[in-house]
């Protein structure tokens, strides 16, 4: 009769091949899933530098960044192979630990695949895991040159598995992709900034940081100062004009017209006077104090602008229709002001945009854009024929106005308060 204590050493010896097989597979398991984490979590922008600065170990990290999809298929085949060959050894190996019995069934079997398969999750997935998305370039400065070879070994192989799923994929009109993005779409960062306010971000910030975001999608006919509203010279008027002008309206730069603003010549600096002798200056013409003024179409990009003043060195462009006619005039104050809001100096009228009266009621100019409107009153104003506020009322009054006439749309009421010749200065706009 066998002593039970020698049965059980026997057993355990019997296993023990099974159990360091089994901890070597999650050990190789772990380190393909630590590996895959960590390299989708990594910072590539950090690792980029490193690798700029002259670290081997980053260049290496930037290589299996650079071909991520090779890199991570071959990390897929290594973990799906290595959970393969844990099934296989782990479930006769645990049920016979289990049992004692060199080839159990029933009740025992079905424990030993639980076992098994839970020692996989928690040691072989999840722990390395989270240790990857924990410190994803700690990790993978460990793991993935420790796996070069092996990835070095497979690339033929994977490349035949890659290529089979591409054609499957473009079977699907799908365009595979070969890297993962970091970046975040407008609406993802959007929600992240709205989310930050609960963290302690500003409400001034959280504007700037919204306005930012939408920069990039307006043209220059969103913002610009509509023809109406430019002050420009004519060609023959003098120094002294200029002066009288820039005193008045506190502005520093003009256009420059010849027959009328569809002509406009070139744009002329205030502090272009300084250059001539104090008894010139009265009868100076404007024109040789000129300067070239840059045109853009107004259907051009903030973001594109900003560029052209930067590499143009200007603070002032001129924007054209599609008829080639002027439309309007943008200046980098505009630029700005659409980032950090108003900008106020000692020349700007004091006079907002925008002001309640006594009866709750508010006042706005009616050069204010759809955006101004929304931003001031809630209001939103409906897609049409038009630009700003004052265009919408004319649109639906079909006439130009008299002083006191009044729409109405969606319980919202706008009465015609001040007008400037032919355009629509001031609305009293009623909330519903």
């Amino acid at each position: 009769m066998v002593n039970p204590q020698t049965a059980n050493i026997n057993n355990l010896m019997g296993t023990l091949p099974g159990l360091l097989i089994m901890a070597l597979l999650l050990a190789v398991n772990a380190a393909f899933v630590a590996a895959e984490f960590s390299l989708i979590a990594l910072d590539r922008a950090a690792i980029e530098a490193q690798a700029a600065n002259g670290s081997r170990l980053h260049r290496r990290l930037l290589r299996s960044l650079t071909h991520l999809t090779e890199t991570m298929s071959g990390f897929q085949f290594g973990i799906t192979v290595s959970a393969l060959l844990l099934g296989f050894v782990a479930e006769p190996t645990v049920a016979r630990l289990l049992t004692g019995q060199d080839h159990p069934t029933g009740l025992s079997v079905v424990m030993a695949i639980a076992v098994a398969t839970a020692l996989h999750l928690v040691i072989g997935e999840q722990v390395p895991k989270y240790l990857a998305l924990a410190s994803p370039e700690k990790i993978a400065r460990r793991t993935v040159p420790l796996l070069a070879p092996y990835s070095t070994v497979v690339r033929p192989l994977v490349a035949v598995l890659n290529h089979a799923a591409n054609a499957i994929l473009r079977r699907f009109g799908v365009v595979p992709r070969h890297e993962i993005s970091n970046s975040r779409s407008v609406d993802e960062l959007e929600d992240l900034i709205t989310a930050s306010v609960a963290g302690g971000l500003n409400p001034e910030e959280v504007k700037r940081l919204t306005r930012s975001l939408h920069f990039g999608d307006k043209t220059a006919s969103d913002v610009l100062v509509p023809r109406p509203d430019i002050e420009a010279l004519a060609a023959d008027a003098s120094v002294a004009d200029l002066i009288e002008r820039s005193q008045k309206t506190g502005y520093s730069r003009f256009l420059v017209y010849g027959n009328d603003l569809d002509d406009v010549v070139g744009l002329v600096h205030v502090k272009g006077i300084y250059r001539l002798p104090v008894t010139q200056r009265a009868d100076t013409p404007i024109s040789e104090l000129m300067q070239e003024v840059q045109a853009v179409p107004e259907t051009r990009s903030l973001a594109e602008i900003m560029v052209d003043f930067r590499q143009h060195q200007t603070q002032m462009a001129l924007v054209i229709d599609e008829h080639g006619a002027t439309a309007g005039l943008l200046t980098l104050e505009d630029l700005l002001e659409e980032i950090l809001g108003d900008i106020s100096d000692e020349h700007d009228q004091q006079l907002p945009l925008v002001r309640p009266t006594p009866s709750g009621d508010l006042l706005a100019a009616g050069r204010l854009n759809f955006d101004e409107v929304y931003e001031a009153t809630g209001f939103t104003v409906p897609e049409g024929p038009y630009e700003t506020l004052a265009g919408f009322v004319l649109t639906q009054l079909g006439h130009l106005p008299q002083l006191g006439e009044t729409i109405e749309h969606q319980g919202w009421c706008f009465e015609v308060m001040a007008m400037e010749g032919r355009r629509i200065a001031l609305l009293r706009v009623v909330k519903p």
